[in-house]
């Protein structure tokens, strides 16, 4: 199956909320932390709509961008435990900001875990104008460099620089960190030679790739990705720890009644088993995943683990 465009993901999405607007019942509401058209957002849409055809349920997919996902995080923690508001979380907006920030106003235990949706690997692309062909070159020349090489981010704390320092510490190589509003602007100064690396995920970047002027050497998944079988992984490369990547899923506020998480696990699995749903996803590098709340649980605990350790080591912290 070709990949498909984001366009055509959207449209197909933006269908969702007028299904359910077709059906009964109460409605449940899918809170997104980030603006409408962007790929989590786009992602959410096609999700809901398989679920709402499963439960024979409306659901409305809710945009509440800001605050690097604390407004949307902390409107989810706060709503009524009724199994009808629904947080699409991720990394950053859970784990990590848990982690840097002192006075966020919510913990984990604050969610109830209902299912892990998808994940995605972190890249390591650089400028194709540099010698390096693969990973070991890339750190013979980081080593040989007389200066630490720029990676790009999405600011102090975000999972690109995050794994920007996990790079550098298990590849024995120095770094610097350069921060950009959006990978827009971070991806136009890495065609100039401004910055000489990205490791955000690869989609990002991918049609420069594809156009000869980025070249892209590894990916953090365990496995390669089915978008990109010539790619080769961290592991591969004997970076086992460079295992990691990026997750989305849903959660209920704590203390919502155990058969409504159940409910919206079991809807949520169905749409991630879904052939439609995986082919769409594999086009942006993106895992399928279904299983139990317990899953979700588990990649919580893994993150708190990997990252607490760099975030504690370098003393990373935001306000």
């Amino acid at each position: 199956m070709p990949p498909i465009s984001r366009r055509a993901l959207l449209a197909a999405g933006l269908a969702a909320p007028a299904l359910a607007r077709a059906q009964g019942g109460r409605v449940i509401r899918l809170v997104v932390p980030f603006a409408a058209g962007g790929l989590t957002d786009i992602a959410t849409r096609l999700i809901a709509q398989h679920m709402s055809g499963t439960l024979e349920q409306t659901i409305v997919v809710e945009n509440r961008p800001g605050g690097n996902a604390i407004i949307a995080t902390e409107a989810v923690a706060r709503a009524p435990k009724d199994g009808l508001t629904v947080l699409v979380g991720g990394t950053a907006g859970l784990p990590l900001n848990v982690l840097m920030r002192r006075n966020l106003p919510y913990t984990l235990e604050d969610f109830a875990p209902v299912a892990l949706l998808f994940d995605g690997p972190l890249s390591l692309t650089i400028n194709a104008g540099l010698p390096p062909r693969d990973i070991a070159g890339f750190v013979d020349y980081a080593k040989a460099a007389p200066n630490p090489l720029r990676y790009a981010t999405n600011g102090p704390g975000s999972v690109g620089h995050l794994f920007g320092i996990l790079m550098a510490d298990a590849m024995g190589i120095r770094l610097t960190d350069v921060a950009y509003r959006g990978n827009g602007p971070s991806t136009a100064d890495l065609l100039a030679g401004i910055v000489e690396i990205s490791v955000e995920a690869p989609t990002t970047t991918l049609e420069h790739v594809r156009a000869g002027k980025l070249r892209l050497l590894g990916l953090s998944f365990p496995e390669r990705a089915s978008l990109l079988p010539e790619i080769p992984t961290f592991k591969e490369a004997g970076y086992p720890q460079l295992v990691t990547g990026f997750w989305t899923a849903l959660l209920c506020p704590a203390g919502t009644p155990a058969e409504a998480v159940t409910r919206l696990n079991a809807a949520a699995n169905r749409a991630m088993e879904s052939e439609l749903i995986r082919q769409r996803l594999a086009a942006e590098a993106l895992r399928s995943i279904s299983g139990p709340p317990d899953l979700l649980r588990q990649q919580m605990a893994q993150d708190m683990a990997v990252w607490g350790r760099i975030i504690r080591e370098k003393n990373i912290t935001l306000e």
